[in-house]
């Protein structure tokens, strides 16, 4: 083995023009897979670094009324965590977003997670530095303000000083002791979540002050639950006994537990399918059958190369064999050189892949591949994948030329003629045919499904989202993390309102307390009047809190009713404003002005006052969805957006509201100061991740495949070439030369544009859950991926077709 080693590779080095292509076409299949398998890996199946995770359970609420999982309340959790017998404990956790303050005035947004002080005992995980928190750590509130750093945030924050246990930083301008330092593999127990600290439960007022009404009631669902299996319990009679003690507590509570249980998924599940859809898991495969594809391409067209190089081998594997090598010696030889070109072109694609990687996590949607997220390359998972399919590469692509290398014509080879195409060298060439028909099949499949998601992209991109999105600016506060009080904070907001609408160039400003397509409080809502079986009662809503002008500045007509007045204060009764979706949802046959209804935890009922024109609230892709606007004068909310509208370009106008804001308060954090446009854009992440990766996909499958036509083309030329000069001799013309080439690479791309766009229309349906506004068989996307391949796939044979036309006809038939 090793001489055949040692053989292969001076055979390469010979043919240093063959190698270089060979390599780099395996380069790209081999790093486009290990890229996309170490993004898979990273996310999907990096185990968790925590104590026996296959014995840890996600504890979810399921409620008949509101699609789910859920998260649980505080109190149900309180509950599981002390009555169960088959948990060794239980844990919960919420997320808040905090403010590090600096000592030269600026701060730096945080993510972190509030949880019980059991939190790393539960998951058993192990500080690097100092100590995680004691049990009766969250008993008291305000008690114990201490937090735990992530390692990825102690080294960007905190420049790795060791020194810094016992120390204390400024959280929300409050002091916190740093106790202890996470492991460098620990970022939480949710896929893209990367915690960069974590504090006790005692701390939610500090942190999470527009939270409160979640931790002293049973309603809310708001933290998540994982209990840890006593030994020899099964998740089978863990979710029979905790069923048990739902319908207990649903007894026990029928206000707030009415309808509602728990469901027990693993943890290492819930991670990354917790509702069971495999929605995240389809994304991914279809992603790896495309790159899959670009593999094989790369592969067929190796092959390519091998069958062709071969012919010029013929007379060296016929005076081996006539000296008495085996064909079984021949076949092992040959392997050996394609499995040194596999691997040598899988570890050019290893090291591209792990140059890539920052490109990569930059395409990740939103919340994956964060800071703390761990994403290298190197993984020994990866490694052990690009190795295999570098192997396996190798062997396939080596073996169908080997096999018929080995088998030459012995009389005819060792003459020296093996220019005509007859027996198996025809064979030879049918089967290069036959790959470049696969490759265009391959390639066609590729595109069509780069191109359905490049379409869903277009079409979100293109969603009206009912409110008005250029030359407009969002800035951010969090006024319970500045220590503002309520009667502060409203007076802030008054003062900014004045200051900004008297700026030159705005031409209107609100505050709200949600972004325009962002996430927000959804709360259940309870009809007057209504009967709790008609499906009005504890039905889940979006709501916004919203200032004065809210309407204007957005451009969101009113379709009925009147808008929000100044005399609706807190002292006023409680009034709302309702969208479109909502009426129809709730009162579809009624008039829904005047109507009322209550939140829960709502001691009065609330009045509609107008009903708005649907805009879209979380996503621009979701369908039409209830929202509730309150205003911010009656519901206080510490936690808002300024929203600004100004009648000309912005680039200057950030810089101006910068200004004003921090003349009112010098060191007042400004949280996601962005467009709206840039908004919109965010939201789309997910998609525009996608569209872009299975893009790349696809575009290396058509250069492929277009160097696979090139090369049958360029290799039929060369063959061709005493049968073109006859041809020519006998007086056929350059166009019949032409047609005579085109004519045969039309075959081959034609039978691959058939059996591709067969493929593509019975395999993209799986596609559709993915898809926005367009179909997985879109005519457009399928005819105009097909006119695509077969414009590059005419490119690749008008090169070797003129080099057919510069045949001299003379020159051919003194060929001997």
């Amino acid at each position: 083995m090793f001489r055949d080693v040692r053989y292969a590779l001076r055979v390469l080095l010979k043919n240093i023009g063959f190698t270089t292509v060979a390599v780099l076409s395996l380069a790209l299949g081999v790093g486009a897979n290990t890229a996309i398998f170490s993004m898979i890996n990273s996310l999907l199946f990096s185990p968790l670094p925590a104590e026996d995770a296959k014995r840890l359970v996600s504890v979810f609420t399921t409620d008949v009324k509101n699609p789910g999982p859920l998260p649980s309340s505080h109190y149900n959790y309180k509950d599981y965590r002390d009555n169960n017998d088959v948990f060794t404990d239980v844990l919960a956790y919420n997320f808040a977003t905090v403010n590090l303050n600096k000592g030269d005035g600026e701060s730096r947004q945080l993510f972190g997670e509030v949880v019980t002080a059991n939190y790393f005992d539960v998951l058993g995980v192990k500080p690097y530095l100092g100590r995680t928190f004691y049990p009766d750590e969250d008993k008291t509130l305000g008690a114990n303000p201490i937090a735990v750093l992530s390692y990825g945030c102690w080294q960007r924050d905190f420049a790795a000083d060791k020194s810094l246990i016992g120390q204390t930083c400024s959280l929300n301008r409050q002091s916190f002791a740093v106790i202890g330092i996470a492991p460098s593999d620990f970022s939480g127990t949710d896929i893209g979540g990367s915690p960069d600290l974590w504090v006790p439960m005692s701390m939610h007022r500090e942190l999470q002050p527009d939270l409160a009404l979640f931790y002293d009631g049973r309603r809310g669902l708001a933290f998540n639950v994982i209990g840890r299996l006593k030994p020899g319990v099964t998740l089978q009679q863990a979710q029979a006994s905790m069923s048990s003690l739902a319908s207990n507590l649903e007894r026990e509570y029928p206000k707030d537990n009415e309808g509602r249980s728990v469901m027990l998924v693993p943890l290492l599940q819930a991670r990354t399918d917790p509702t069971g859809n495999g929605q995240l898991t389809s994304i991914f495969l279809v992603l790896m059958l495309i790159v899959g594809i670009v593999l094989l391409i790369a592969c067929a067209n190796v092959t390519n190369l091998l069958l062709a190089r071969a012919t010029k081998r013929t007379r060296e594997i016929a005076i081996r064999m006539a000296i008495g090598a085996s064909r079984g010696r021949l076949i092992r030889q040959l392997i050996s050189e394609s499995l040194v070109l596999s691997l040598i072109g899988g570890a050019l694609g290893v090291l591209t892949a792990h140059l890539t990687r920052n490109v990569i996590a930059s395409l990740l949607p939103l919340g994956f591949g964060g800071p703390n997220q761990k994403t290298d390359v190197l993984d020994w998972r990866v490694l052990l994948f690009a190795l295999g399919i570098s192997a396996a590469s190798g062997i396939v692509f080596g073996l169908v030329p080997a096999l018929h290398s080995s088998r030459p014509d012995l009389v005819m080879a060792l003459k020296g003629d093996v220019t005509i195409p007859v027996g198996r060298q025809a064979l030879k060439i049918n089967l290069r045919a036959c790959l470049v028909t696969l490759q265009v099949a391959l390639s066609l499949f590729a595109l069509v499904t780069a191109g359905l998601f490049v379409r869903s992209l277009q079409k979100a991109s293109q969603v009206d989202p009912g409110f008005i999105t250029s030359n407009a600016i969002l800035i951010g506060f969090n006024f319970g993390r500045e220590g503002y009080t309520e009667p502060q904070a409203r007076q802030f907001h008054r003062q900014l309102l004045e200051r900004v609408r008297a700026m030159p160039g705005v031409v209107a400003a609100t505050i709200e307390r949600d972004r325009p397509v962002g996430f927000g409080f959804m709360r259940s809502v309870f009809i007057e009047g209504q009967d709790p079986a008609s499906g009005g009662k504890g039905v889940l809503v979006q709501t916004n809190d919203i200032g004065a002008n809210y309407f204007e500045t957005l451009g969101i007509p009113l379709i009925n009713g009147r808008d929000f007045w100044e005399s609706d204060n807190e002292m006023a009764p409680h009034v709302v404003i309702i969208n479109e979706a909502m009426a129809k949802r709730f009162f579809p046959n009624d008039d829904a002005l005047g109507k009322r209804f209550k939140f829960f935890g709502d001691p009065d009922f609330r009045q509609i006052v107008g009903i708005a024109r649907d805009c879209k609230v979380t996503s621009l892709v979701e369908s039409r969805r209830p929202l509730v606007y309150i205003p911010l004068q009656q519901e206080y909310s510490p936690q808002v957006t300024l929203h600004v509208r100004t009648g000309a370009q912005i680039s200057g106008m950030v810089a101006s509201l910068q200004n004003e804001i921090h003349q009112l308060d010098a060191s007042l954090s400004l949280l996601n100061v962005q467009t709206v446009e840039d908004r919109l854009s965010q939201s789309l992440q997910a998609q525009r991740s996608q569209a872009t990766l299975l893009g790349t996909a696809g575009v290396l499958a058509l250069i492929l495949s277009a160097i696979g036509v090139y090369g049958v083309m360029a290799y039929s030329v060369a063959q061709r070439t005493r049968e073109i000069g006859i041809r020519m001799a006998l007086g056929a013309g350059k166009g019949q030369v032409m047609s005579l080439m085109l004519k045969q690479a039309g075959i081959m791309v034609s039978a691959g544009v058939a059996i591709g766009l067969v493929a593509a229309v019975l395999v993209t349906g799986i596609t559709a859950g993915s898809l926005f506004g367009i179909s997985p068989r879109d005519p457009l996307t399928l005819l105009g991926s097909a006119a695509i391949l077969i414009v590059v796939s005419l490119l690749a044979t008008l090169i070797p077709a003129r080099r057919a036309l510069k045949v001299d006809p003379m020159v051919a038939l003194r060929w001997e």
